[in-house]
């Protein structure tokens, strides 16, 4: 790909131009676009314009740009994300009806969990994760679990990372997250209580393929007053874990990164 006199190739553009979109920025004007993704206006509207020519990006009808169709489209015809969300839905489903509140898929991303499949309700109580969002693997319950269950040296680089508090509760001293990683491994689970947004509980636990690794991790949003006890939570959590591994291991289908 040809580079641009600043240096960064095409590849790096069509990703910035990409990245500027997130769950709190779906739609943009061209000249938000352009310093989101960091390009010149003249530069973006070229590439806005060729996107828009594949369906990669689109105009709504106020005129403000959009992810198009067509990036939805690819997106879903060969993503072992996609396959481990449509192959989760069910189990998931049997465990959104039993706690009433959130639910959500999440897989380990560089410093985040990426959230592949969520599900909510609309009295649930406040819960930050979003389909295809992320957030700091440290504050939620899925990302300590993934964190627990990855490789020695992959956990050892994040907490020497930053490590930023969303609440009071938000476990930021490195010594102490060691000692609650070596837990979760050893029990399989993780209860946060007020790590993100006070009020709440997030609970999780582990995915695993037919051999055994962590693919990905399966929790819940609660209010922390709920009705519904923590012993039949994490039952219930368990149970669909171990629906999701089966229906992997029946189907003969792996999940890489």
């Amino acid at each position: 790909m040809a580079n641009s006199p600043s240096g960064d190739s095409m590849i790096d553009r069509l990703v910035r131009v990409l990245g500027a979109f997130d769950p709190d920025h779906p739609s943009l004007t061209t000249e938000e676009l352009a310093g989101r993704a960091q390009l010149p206006k003249s530069t973006a509207y070229r590439l806005i314009n060729d996107m828009m020519s594949h369906d990669l990006l689109q105009r709504d009808p106020s005129g403000r740009v959009r992810i198009g169709v067509g990036m939805w489209e690819l997106s879903n015809r060969a993503s072992d994300a996609v396959e481990l969300a449509s192959l989760a839905r069910p189990h998931m489903i049997a465990v959104h009806d039993f706690v009433g509140e959130n639910t959500q898929l999440g897989i380990l991303r560089e410093r985040e969990v990426l959230f592949i499949e969520r599900m909510s309700k609309p009295m649930a109580v406040i819960n930050r994760s979003r389909t295809a969002g992320r957030l700091p693997a440290h504050a939620s319950s899925c990302g300590l679990v993934l964190l627990a269950h990855a490789p020695r040296h992959v956990r050892e680089a994040y907490l020497r990372g930053a490590l930023a508090a969303f609440t009071e509760r938000t476990t930021t001293d490195p010594t102490v997250l060691r000692r609650m990683l070596q837990t979760i491994r050893t029990y399989h689970c993780a209860e946060l209580v007020g790590h993100i947004d006070d009020g709440t509980t997030g609970v999780a636990v582990p995915v695993f393929d037919g051999s055994g690794l962590t693919i990905a991790s399966l929790g819940v949003v609660v209010d922390s007053e709920r009705n519904v006890g923590m012993p039949a939570i994490m039952q219930a959590l368990r149970a669909a874990s171990a629906g999701i591994t089966q229906d992997l291991i029946s189907q003969g289908r792996t999940v890489t990164d």
